[in-house]
C-alpha cells in the first residue's frame, strides 16, 4: 500500500510539472524541503512541490514567488471540505515559512530591482476520476471559512474541472498556432511596462474565467481569448467588446473560444454581435477588415472553426 501511495504521488507531481511547463514556468525548483520556523505549525519541515519566481508583468517592480502544492489521489473526490481544509492549511503554512526563510532571500537576490515581493500559492487538488460529474468542487467549498490565523496573500485552487480547461484550451491554441504568448493588460499598476506579450503566464490568470493570448501574424498579431464558460450571445458580446477595447491598436484578427459552441445554432448570433459592436465603436465603415473567429477549444464534428 505504501508503494502504491508513493507511485500515486509521483504521478501527480509529473502531471503538475507538465501543467507548469504549459504556463511557460520553466527552470522550477522542485521537491524542496523547507525548515519550519513557526512553532505553532508543529512541524520540522514543509515540502514545496514546485517553486517558480518571476518579475511580474502586471505590477511594476514586483517579484512573484509561486509556491506550488500538488495533491493527487487515485480515487474520486470524497470528504472535500475536510480534505481541502487540510491541504489549504498546509500550503498556507508553507508560504508563511517560505516568506521568512533564508532560502527565499537567496532565491530572490538573483532578481534585483524589485521593491515589492509577493508570495502566492497554487494548490493542485486533482484525482484520477475521468468522469465529469464531480470535477468541479467549488460549490462544496464556496462557503468554507478560512482560518483567520493563516498568513498568506493569495492561494489559487486548481481542481479537475479547472485543470481540464487549462489543459484543453491552451494545448488547443498551441496546436492551432504554434508559439503563443500571454497578453498582459496595461493597468495603473504597470502603466510604464513595455511587456504586453509574454511567454510566461502571470499567476493571476491561472483561475481567471478568461485568459488573453496573442500569436504572431503577417499583419501584426492575432488576439485570442479562451473562456472557461459556454457560448451565449450575451457572453460573446461582452468578451468581443473587451477584446476590441484592449487590442484595437495592434490587432484586427480576433479569436474567441468557449467551452461549448454549436455552429448550427450559435453562428447566426455571431453576426449580430459583430454588427452591433461595429456600430457601437464606429468601425462600421471598415468592418470588412476585421476577422472574428468563434469556436470551442473542445471541438467536435459539430464545431468547426468559422471565420466571420
Amino acid at each position: 500500500m505504501g508503494e502504491f501511495s508513493k507511485y500515486v504521488g509521483e504521478v501527480g507531481e509529473e502531471i503538475v510539472n507538465d501543467f507548469l511547463k504549459l504556463f511557460g514556468w520553466k527552470n522550477l525548483c522542485s521537491n524542496k524541503q523547507l525548515d519550519c520556523c513557526v512553532g505553532e505549525h508543529a512541524k520540522k519541515t514543509h515540502g514545496i512541490d514546485g517553486l517558480y519566481v518571476y518579475n511580474s508583468m502586471l505590477q511594476k517592480q514586483s517579484l512573484v514567488s509561486v509556491v506550488v502544492s500538488a495533491k493527487y489521489s487515485s480515487v474520486p473526490y470524497d470528504k472535500v471540505k475536510t480534505t481541502f481544509r487540510s491541504h489549504f492549511k498546509d500550503l498556507a503554512h508553507t508560504i508563511e515559512c517560505y516568506s521568512k526563510s533564508q532560502f527565499k532571500r537567496t532565491i530572490t537576490r538573483q532578481f534585483p530591482g524589485s521593491s515589492r515581493k509577493e508570495d502566492i500559492g497554487v494548490l493542485f487538488y486533482l484525482n484520477n476520476d475521468e468522469s465529469d460529474s464531480n470535477d468541479n468542487i467549488k460549490s462544496q467549498i464556496i462557503n468554507h471559512r478560512i482560518d483567520t490565523t493563516l498568513k498568506f496573500s493569495a492561494i489559487h485552487l486548481i481542481d479537475n474541472a479547472r485543470a481540464k480547461f487549462l489543459y484543453n484550451s491552451i494545448n488547443f491554441i498551441k496546436k492551432k498556432h504554434g508559439e503563443i504568448t500571454f497578453f498582459c493588460l496595461n493597468t495603473t499598476l504597470n502603466v510604464s511596462s513595455s511587456t504586453r506579450h509574454s511567454k510566461i503566464m502571470p499567476v493571476e490568470y491561472i483561475t481567471s474565467p478568461i485568459i488573453p493570448l496573442s500569436v504572431p501574424d503577417d499583419n501584426g498579431r492575432k488576439f485570442i481569448l479562451i473562456c472557461d464558460f459556454n457560448y451565449s450571445k450575451e457572453s460573446l458580446g461582452l468578451v468581443y467588446k473587451l477584446a476590441r477595447k484592449l487590442c484595437s491598436d495592434f490587432a484586427n484578427h480576433y479569436e474567441i473560444y468557449f467551452n461549448k459552441y454549436n455552429k448550427l445554432t450559435d453562428s447566426p448570433s455571431v453576426d449580430e454581435v459583430k454588427m452591433a459592436q461595429s456600430c457601437e465603436d464606429g468601425s462600421g465603415d471598415v468592418v470588412g477588415d476585421i476577422t472574428l473567429i468563434v469556436d470551442s477549444y473542445n471541438s467536435t464534428f459539430r464545431s468547426i472553426s468559422d471565420e466571420k
